[in-house]
């Protein structure tokens, strides 16, 4: 079980006694705005949680809370682009509770998913992606060192693709 500590925040696995503050963050119109899909019930916010954890088991995904001061504050996830666990490419997300929002949170926590991402999972390059619309999202990949490497279309809605490679030392 992995837990990373910073000075102001804990990346800690998802616990199912969780579910609460992420049908919360959810629920929040920025998130869906943001999201191509969120639960409609905190019953199927509970359910994406124990899937969540159950994935985390195999590390083809790992996601982690965000803990500041005893408290839910968002989740990132690292997991195999494409759920192949033989690649050395890996995907990220994250969301951010409303209430920990416009502190530079997101770009914290999502450097330190990547340091753990190249350090020790090892992954060699990463992606992300962010509805065109996301300005704040998109600024948070900018400033953690993604490269904005196109614009697609999916599901009609326009999307950045964005990359980060891991720099050889």
């Amino acid at each position: 079980m992995v837990i990373i500590k910073k000075s102001d925040f804990i990346l800690r696995p998802l616990r199912i006694s969780d579910s609460k503050a992420y049908w919360e963050a959810m629920q929040d119109e920025e998130t869906k705005k943001a999201l191509m899909a969120t639960p409609n019930s905190f019953k199927e916010a509970k359910i994406e949680v124990q899937e969540k954890i159950e994935k985390a088991k195999t590390k083809v995904s790992e996601t982690f809370t965000i803990e500041i001061d005893e408290k839910f504050a968002g989740t990132v996830t690292i997991e195999y682009q494409n759920y192949d666990v033989l690649s050395d490419e890996g995907r990220v997300h994250l969301v951010i509770h409303p209430n920990f929002r416009g502190k530079g949170l997101a770009t914290k926590a999502l450097t330190a998913l990547v340091e753990y991402a190249f350090n020790e999972r090892k992954f060699k390059i990463l992606y992300g992606q962010t509805k065109v619309s996301n300005i704040a999202i998109a600024k948070v990949f900018e400033k953690v060192g993604f490269n904005l490497e196109k614009i697609h279309t999916v599901e009609g809605i326009k999307k950045h693709w964005w990359s980060l490679r891991r720099q050889v030392q």
